[in-house]
């Protein structure tokens, strides 16, 4: 069996990481795997997993109609002349040119997984209207839709986009090795000047749907209401890195924010923290979610549809809506002022996870995927090959 990853110009991030361990899975089974991506450092990671890289410049991000024209044909090109058995799309463009191209390549089974949809909770409903419909339309050019949350699954099928047998839904998943600390916590907190002080995390792409903007609108209303032993430490980078830099200096809490850039010691970074904040406005399913969960750490996410499945409508996190600067600091004050209810969130947060959230989980509800459509080809009982 020979699979090919569609990615395109996508920045590597939590999605990134699923495919680097669906593609690392598939080779324990003596497949070969190949990720079409042109992003720098996701390519750097896949060379140094041996996985196959195929630095083919078709699919951008920005729509333009004659590019993208340009890329469909070279993208469709490449697959008929190729011999892969699968190929599996990510991201809404890749998802989209991918799938058109493999279709017409005749590519024996097409899978696409929706790690968010190009639309979202917070879209207007004309934006939802369009893109859904191009959803739509993708949708008969594949044997099956992948959502990364039963919630994505179900506003799927609400909007047209497929049916109940070609969407499925395969949760997210990450190893609990992901989070185990590396160094010492007092190594890490000498480190960053942080002895004494409560450790509030963030991570993610610095970009709009993390809501981070909201998080630093909350500090002054935290300064206000406790002491000034707290820091908020932002790992990771992204295109609004300048201006939420610019906005720390704005509201002069400079003293109260580290920007650490993008860092691969997650582990090492949760050990020290004490809340873990993330209020994004729409996710797929958040990675960052389930590393605070895996890591056993006290929450505070938004009220988005994915993030109401994981954490089972706040069983196991403190719930603020999007967007909402002053629930966020009422809630941080709480978990400060409650030690007791951080505890016990945490230790909810972290059965869920090995109940649900595993990386073993997920891989091999994927494989037996691959298994299925490739059993189901091969004896001839569905006409994948497109005529």
């Amino acid at each position: 069996m020979r699979i090919l990853h569609i990615v395109g110009d996508s920045k590597f991030g939590g999605a990134s990481v699923l495919i680097l361990r669906l593609a690392q899975k598939a080779k324990e089974f003596g497949w070969h795997v190949d990720v079409l991506t042109t992003d720098a450092t996701f390519k750097k990671v896949l060379r140094e997993s041996d996985i196959g890289v195929i630095d083919l410049d078709v699919i951008w991000r920005d729509i333009n109609p004659l590019k993208d024209l340009w890329g469909l044909y070279n993208l469709y090109n490449f697959l008929k002349n190729s011999n892969y058995t699968i190929v599996h799309t990510h991201t809404s463009k890749g998802g989209f040119v991918g799938r058109l191209a493999a279709y017409l390549a005749k590519v024996p089974i097409i899978i696409h997984t929706v790690h968010g949809f190009a639309f979202h909770e917070q879209s207007f409903w004309l934006e939802i209207k369009i893109f859904s419909f191009l959803e739509k339309l993708a949708s008969h050019w594949c044997d099956r839709i992948v959502t990364v949350s039963e919630f994505h699954k179900k506003w799927a099928l609400e909007l047209g986009i497929g049916d109940e047998e070609k969407v499925i839904a395969i949760p997210n998943g990450i190893t609990e090795e992901r989070v185990i600390p590396k160094r010492q916590k007092s190594e890490i907190q000498k480190e960053l000047n942080l002895e004494g002080k409560k450790v509030i995390l963030f991570t993610g792409r610095l970009a709009p749907q993390k809501g981070l903007e909201y998080l630093l609108k909350a500090v002054p209303i935290l300064v206000s209401k406790v002491n000034n032993s707290f820091v908020i430490l932002v790992v990771g980078d992204g295109p609004l890195r300048d201006y939420l830099e610019e906005l720390v200096r704005n509201l002069r809490i400079e003293q109260y924010v580290k920007f650490l850039g993008f860092r691969s010691d997650i582990g090492d970074l949760l050990n020290i923290s004490d809340i873990v904040v993330l209020p994004s406005l729409w996710e797929g399913l958040s990675i960052a979610l389930l590393e605070a969960m895996a890591a056993e750490k006290p929450i505070i996410t938004t009220t988005i549809g994915s993030n109401l499945e994981v954490v089972k409508d706040g069983e196991s996190a403190l719930l603020v809506p999007p967007k909402n600067s002053q629930e966020l600091a009422y809630a941080i004050i709480k978990l400060i002022e409650n030690p007791d209810l951080a505890e016990r969130l945490a230790r909810r947060a972290k059965e869920r996870y090995k109940k649900y959230y595993t990386e073993d989980s997920m891989l091999e509800k994927y494989m037996n995927l691959y298994f299925f459509l490739y059993n189901i080809n091969r004896n001839g009982k569905l006409k994948i090959k497109k005529s």
